[in-house]
């Protein structure tokens, strides 16, 4: 059954089976954490919840982790343009007459400096550079993540389409069954099949 984690959001979609899964959340692009406040103040789930923002300043709950900076295809300190009053519109794409220097670690660094080894679900929103991240896992990284809940910014840029549907193949050659949950913009649920 699919369940909004925010009511009213069709693009917060997730598979509550959640629920019963034995891993963590983690929030890739978790600007104001509205996406996973859910997971943060549900007493009854009581998961941990990794986020990852260069414009977030804080952790909201005891159970929540934060890494202020991004989570990419390498580690190391990249560009970034960051929009102060509105971290949706930050991006790493495009941003080579920037000034403006962040933290990167790879998804392996990530998932190593926080000790996280099982994910029941994956949320990434990170303005184009989920392509570069995704194209940068593979299937033991997979493997360890239940449900992947990703926007795809092609509805921006058409010219992203082809690296869109790359994606999407990678996802169903790692055993991903794909919803498009909220097309106009760009939501995927890939969540993994049960044998």
């Amino acid at each position: 059954m699919l369940i909004e984690t925010m009511p009213g959001w069709g693009w917060s979609l997730v598979d509550d089976r959640y629920k019963e899964h034995d891993g963590d959340i983690v929030d890739i692009g978790c600007f104001t954490w509205d996406w996973s406040m859910k997971f943060i103040v549900d007493e009854e789930i009581r998961k941990r919840v990794i986020g990852a923002d260069p414009q977030e300043t804080s952790a909201p709950g005891d159970n929540t982790i934060l890494f202020p900076g991004v989570v990419g295809p390498f580690t190391g300190v990249v560009k970034m343009n960051l929009h102060p009053d509105n971290g949706q519109i930050s991006s790493l794409v495009n941003a080579h007459d920037s000034n403006t220097y962040v933290d990167m670690l790879s998804w392996k660094d990530f998932c190593s400096r926080y000790n996280i080894d099982n994910i029941s679900i994956l949320k990434i929103n990170i303005e184009s550079a989920e392509y570069s991240l995704l194209a940068s896992m593979n299937s033991q990284d997979f493997s360890k993540i239940d449900q992947i809940a990703v926007s795809f910014h092609n509805w921006i840029f058409p010219n992203e389409t082809p690296q869109r549907e790359s994606a999407i193949n990678l996802l169903k050659l790692n055993g991903y069954n794909i919803q498009e949950t909220y097309l106009r913009y760009g939501w995927v649920l890939a969540i993994k099949q049960v044998d």
